[in-house]
């Protein structure tokens, strides 16, 4: 439930307009890209994590299997993705609330909602599980109810004046692709983002009871699940209306769905329920990004206050650091509310594929030193080594597809600048202390 509601989130409910007018009902295929990329993932990331759970997750990976250089920098890149990520959740609430607000200023809603993730990361652990748990089985449930009522629409005409719309709407209204293979190809560059922060389950595992039962049973289920959430939802969308209805009225497919049914307060309830999602990755961002943070710090700098713990166990000093960075995010938004969102989650998407790759490399390195050793692997990775080099394949053509989108293709220059700097840093100064703290 936490990867889910990592996950899920402003993106999906809001966003996916904008890639349904790239590629029309063709965008199916590019979820179904993306699914697949997210779920190769995944079970490589598995197949390391069950064999060992630790926070540090791939970043200790990548350390291990492809040099402290390559480990230095994925951290700081992951923590970059979350740090950008919440960033743009936090501005898009704002501007969620002026639906009920017009006048009120959008950088106040983010900031206290960041003052209170920050309480709640800093207590037990437990008390953000519990939190977060709730917000996935709220977001779960919006997406269901979608899928409910779009069903009935799709097989039985109810909600449609008893007109069963089937699935025709996806060739009827200029074909299945009416923009070619290059409307798929441009919508990869958004769709891909959709899936980010799944490999957040990862860093969980090192503060899970019995980690190797338990994440061996949360990687198989929840890859399996999202793909349903996701595909399935987008289906149902494209196939209950016309694709050119969704693209020609502003505002949330799923708004338009519930308002069609015929419920009253259908756009209060989405706006809310979006305001959720968007409050659910923020505080699993704050999260996964703090805790990187802290085992980067507790190897090369255990002394440091970054490595400490509190009297719950939490990095404190990891989180107020990544909240600090994250209220950057706040003084945007207060300067440029209406770019803000589009700005940083561009910026966030170079971060997320540079990660992803980092993994599938870190596997096929890891599964050959254990097969040359002989030994077992808890979960391996079927299909080795073919799943994951077509894994890398995928993640290129969505790289390409990022580059000549002019959606996203500012997220390409500030990752390449931080990945520049994160480089140049280790170059000059990170090697010596990070190689003379870790020996």
């Amino acid at each position: 439930m936490l990867a889910i509601g990592g996950v899920i989130g402003v993106g999906l409910f809001y966003g996916a307009s904008l890639s349904v007018k790239i590629a029309g009902p063709a965008v199916l295929i590019g979820f179904i890209i993306c699914g697949a990329i997210a779920g190769i993932v995944m079970r490589a990331l598995g197949e390391m994590t069950v064999d060992r759970p630790v926070s540090g997750s791939f970043r200790e990976y990548a350390e291990t299997h492809l040099g402290r250089g390559v480990g230095f920098v994925t951290g700081w890149m992951w923590w970059f993705f979350w740090t950008a990520t919440v960033m743009s959740e936090l501005a898009a609430i704002g501007k969620l609330l002026q639906f009920w607000f017009p006048n009120f200023p959008p950088w106040i809603p983010g900031f206290v909602a960041l003052i209170l993730f920050t309480i709640s990361n800093l207590l037990a652990v437990k008390v953000f599980g519990e939190l977060e748990y709730w917000f996935a089985v709220l977001k779960v449930f919006a997406v269901v109810l979608f899928m409910v009522f779009g069903l009935l629409m799709m097989i039985t005409g109810v909600f449609n004046h008893g007109h069963a719309v089937g699935i025709s709407s996806l060739w009827s209204y200029g074909g299945f692709m009416p923009s070619g293979w290059a409307g798929v190809f441009a919508s990869l560059s958004l769709v891909v983002q959709a899936y980010s922060g799944i490999e957040t389950l990862a860093v969980e595992a090192g503060e899970t009871k019995n980690p190797v039962k338990n994440i061996t049973k949360a990687f198989r289920a929840v890859t399996f699940r999202i793909l349903v959430l996701y595909i399935g939802s987008v289906l149902i969308m494209l196939s209950a209306f016309p694709w050119t209805y969704l693209t020609s009225h502003s505002g949330s497919p799923y708004v338009l769905l519930f308002a069609k049914v015929g419920i009253p307060v259908a756009a209060t309830v989405v706006n809310l329920i979006i305001i959720l999602s968007g409050l659910s990755s923020c505080n699993t961002g704050l999260y996964g990004g703090s805790r990187m943070l802290y085992s980067m710090s507790a190897e090369s700098k255990p002394n440091s206050r970054l490595a400490r713990l509190n009297r719950n166990q939490v990095p404190h000093g990891a989180v107020w650091l990544t909240a600090l960075m994250i209220s950057i995010g706040t003084l945007i938004t207060y300067l440029a509310p209406n770019y803000v969102y589009i700005w940083i989650t561009s910026a966030s998407a170079f971060a997320s594929l540079w990660t992803w790759g980092v993994i599938l490399v870190s596997e096929l390195v890891y599964r050959s030193k254990a097969r040359r050793a002989g030994a077992s692997v808890a979960m391996p990775m079927p299909w080795w080594p073919t799943l994951p080099i077509v894994g890398l394949i995928l993640l290129v053509i969505s790289f390409i597809a990022i580059i000549t989108s002019p959606y996203t293709r500012v997220s390409v220059w500030s990752g390449l600048i931080w990945l520049l700097l994160l480089v140049l840093y280790y170059a000059i100064r990170g090697r010596k202390t990070y190689h003379s703290n870790m020996t």
